[in-house]
């Protein structure tokens, strides 16, 4: 189902995708990982995008080279610490990952994903051909004693995907440990890693932690994120940082799939970046979501006793397990029939834990949040 056709995301395995959610017309979608309508800042677009035209109208409006606008892949090199040959501007940066998985890796490669991780990396993984290792999550984020054990056994994979902050679906964040014990074991077995960062700014307590990507080095680790969250997710300005001879594999690979990027919203965030307006949007896009975490949190114990779930600290989402014998899956035609849609958690791992379920906070009001989670709480009571 096309994301134009229904006001969910459209998961990637069709649990919640194939539910028409116009059919209740005041559903209340907890499944659409999306800012709210409140923190797009049209205007902010159309200011900076007006100041790109006027200043770079020939490059912004003609053919260009496959790795994005210059100036915007000079200035992430330059917030990176690192060089523009080794920036890809990418549609989004999910498509930067199916480069790889196209390029990096071939048919059979064995690839590690969190279980729980964003279902559409596991099925892209699943359409590539690849030998997927799912590496268990804990509370702090991935289990990098389970990732070690597998290596040991022999079970090396060729590259670990890892969304460390505010993960999506489980809202966890990796810890500084962790993060530590994961480079420490890429530099033992030789695998790589790739850091997907969409979330890291959309921090609500606590203080940033340092990246993978900063403490493992770019001899070791690739880092992804995306302009989605902190700005807009129609602009599709996404980046990957990778090594320079792989950027320039991946910049011919697109070329050759869409002969050149789409320069005007590249060339408008560069402006957003550029003038120094990007940490405001950022801040107030975080305390919308804040917001939002915190009315989704306050409606947490109308969910069946035994359910488990740590609010996260950041982000856009909520991961819960409900009881043992509750199934999201079962349940989730009954939500919509109430009025409210989730993800079911089974979407995200290779089979099983027909109890989880994510719910995404950002895309609604706190008052929306607050009716959700009672209809939710009223679905599982009855489930």
């Amino acid at each position: 189902m096309d994301q134009d056709e229904c006001r969910h995301e459209g998961e990637a395995t069709g649990t919640a995708a194939c539910l028409d959610c116009r059919a209740v017309p005041d559903v209340i979608s907890f499944a659409r990982g999306a800012p709210a309508p409140e923190a797009l800042d049209g205007g902010l677009i159309a200011r900076c995008a007006d100041a790109a035209l006027a200043a770079d109208p020939t490059v912004i409006l003609s053919y260009g080279t496959g790795g994005g606008y210059p100036p915007l892949r000079e200035w992430l090199a330059a917030h990176h610490g690192t060089t523009a040959d080794r920036v890809l501007i990418t549609n989004g940066s999910l498509e930067g990952y199916v480069f790889l998985l196209e390029t990096f890796l071939a048919p059979g490669d064995l690839i590690g994903l969190e279980a729980p991780t964003y279902d559409r990396a596991l099925l892209q993984a699943q359409m590539h051909g690849m030998e997927i290792l799912e590496i268990p999550m804990e509370d702090d984020g991935m289990d990098v004693q389970a990732l070690a054990a597998a290596c040991e056994a022999g079970r090396v994979p060729k590259l670990v995907y890892t969304i460390p902050n505010f993960h999506n679906p489980a809202g966890t964040t990796i810890s500084l440990e962790k993060r530590r014990a994961l480079v420490a074991l890429a530099e033992k077995h030789g695998f790589w890693i790739l850091e997907d960062d969409p979330y890291g700014r959309l921090r609500f307590e606590g203080d940033p932690l340092p990246s993978i990507y900063e403490l493992g080095g770019p001899g070791r680790v690739m880092f992804s994120s995306s302009f989605s969250k902190t700005l807009a997710p129609g602009l599709r300005v996404g980046y990957l940082i990778a090594p320079a001879d792989l950027v320039k594999t991946l910049t011919t690979r697109a070329n050759q799939t869409y002969i050149s990027p789409a320069h005007l919203p590249e060339a408008a965030v560069f402006k957003v970046c550029e003038d120094g307006l990007l940490d405001p949007n950022i801040s107030r896009v975080t305390e919308l979501m804040r917001v939002r975490r915190d009315a989704m949190a306050e409606g947490l114990h109308l969910m069946p006793e035994g359910t488990k779930c740590t609010p996260p600290n950041g982000g856009f989402f909520m991961w819960l397990e409900l009881p043992d014998g509750m199934s999201a899956d079962a349940l989730l035609p009954v939500a919509q029939e109430a009025g409210v849609i989730y993800v079911a958690g089974s979407a995200c791992f290779s089979e099983g834990h027909h109890n989880t379920l994510r719910l995404a906070y950002s895309g609604v009001s706190p008052d929306e949040i607050s009716v959700g989670m009672e209809r939710l709480g009223k679905v599982f009571a009855s489930g």
